[in-house]
């Protein structure tokens, strides 16, 4: 009785240290996450923050129901197309 109850502890021992070596392996093969900063030759004033009435939607088409357009913002009274491109990242 005594050798199947060390026995058993040991498979235990063994099978909680292999769920921490597997633990360990997969957190450190996973990347890193970066942040894409922008180069300081793109703003060429101080950043601007627009919110409310400066932020719309153009609707050019709607397909099964669903509206497809562009975002765009308001720059002195006129409505302009934005531009999401970020260094980095591929568009699909």
């Amino acid at each position: 009785m005594a050798t199947r109850l060390t026995r058993q502890w040991k498979l235990a021992v063994v099978w909680t240290l292999s769920l921490l070596v597997v633990g360990a392996a997969s957190f450190s093969a996973q990347g890193r996450g970066v942040v894409p900063r922008l180069s300081s030759g793109l703003l060429t004033e101080g950043p601007a923050f627009i919110s409310g009435n400066d932020i719309g939607f153009r609707i050019e088409r709607t397909k099964d129901g669903i509206a497809i357009g562009k975002l765009v913002v308001r720059v002195d009274g006129r409505w302009v197309d934005t531009d999401t491109t970020i260094s980095g990242i591929q568009p699909r």
